[in-house]
């Protein structure tokens, strides 16, 4: 259905009790949710890979990111 990105304003909404789709729609976590919601529903939606940015060692160490 898609991947949702890691989102501290995720665990804010919940702390919140409200879902973070009505708090604050625009955030990459929401529009996730909201774009693999309308895939269930049968829409034929590109799946966003969210960039994963790279740590001091892992630069440092020519690491990729996962």
């Amino acid at each position: 259905l898609g991947i949702i990105p890691e989102s501290q304003d995720v665990l804010r909404a919940s702390n919140l009790g409200s879902p973070v789709t009505l708090t604050d729609p625009l955030n990459t976590a929401a529009k996730a949710y909201i774009d693999a919601a309308r895939r269930l529903e049968g829409e034929d939606l590109p799946v966003v890979v969210p960039f994963e940015r790279k740590g001091f060692l892992d630069r440092l160490l020519g690491r990729r990111a996962a």
